[in-house]
């Protein structure tokens, strides 16, 4: 099985291993989340006539209902490796940041089967760029949060540039803690990144109301 990251949402931000991957698979995994299938229409060009196999990811903070999910998957996906399928399983982004394809992952391979992850372009990376600015310089620290649980305040305070992200429902109340922390100022953001619906924001004074679940704030202290 193969976890293929397929970058924030323009199809032209696949790597090439990507596509190599998708077009010699003989499954497509696809996470449903019983929404919107945002990462298999940025493959749609590479797995025409592939078998697809939906595997329920619910968007749930309930443990139980969540690691029911993963067992769930991971049990459709071993009937398709014990057949002696190559498995690509897509996923947004990069596997390794926030992704729930790392729990099947886990469970693919203590169930004795091989899993290689295939990385993609991060969201973060791509808003910089759509930003049109570096993350982190010479000795620069970078912090990765995210935005919609505790500890928030307390990561914020942190010498460095911070990626606020999973913030779309609780923007509001980000955006109150960024002024409170006075890094209200120093914040841009970008929704949707790379996707038809871009949106760049240099200044959160842009922003109205709440945002897209693929929303990434950037603090730079500098």
């Amino acid at each position: 099985m193969y976890g293929v990251g397929v970058g924030p949402g323009d199809p032209k931000l696949l790597t090439l291993q990507a596509v190599e991957i998708l077009q010699l698979a003989d499954v497509i995994a696809v996470p449903d989340t019983s929404g919107e299938k945002t990462a298999m229409k940025i493959v749609k060009d590479y797995i025409e006539g592939k078998e697809l196999l939906y595997c329920p990811m619910p968007m749930s903070r309930d443990l139980e209902v969540v690691e029911k999910s993963h067992r769930i998957s991971c049990e459709l996906l071993e009937k398709e490796l014990d057949k002696g399928k190559n498995i690509a399983f897509i996923t947004l982004g990069d596997p390794t940041i926030y992704s729930t394809y790392m729990y099947v992952h886990r469970l693919i391979l203590q169930k004795g089967h091989t899993a290689r992850i295939v990385s993609g372009i991060t969201s973060f990376c791509a808003s910089a760029g759509a930003l049109n600015i570096s993350l982190c310089d010479r000795d620069e620290a970078l912090h990765i949060i995210p935005a919609a649980y505790e500890d928030t305040e307390e990561l914020l305070a942190l010498k460095g540039t911070k990626i606020l992200m999973k913030s779309g429902k609780n923007l509001s109340g980000v955006i109150e803690t960024l002024k409170r922390m006075k890094l209200y100022e120093k914040a841009q953001m970008v929704e949707c990144c790379s996707m038809e619906n871009e949106r760049i924001y240099e200044s959160l004074d842009q922003v109205s109301g709440e945002s897209s679940y693929f929303s990434i704030i950037i603090v730079k202290d500098k």
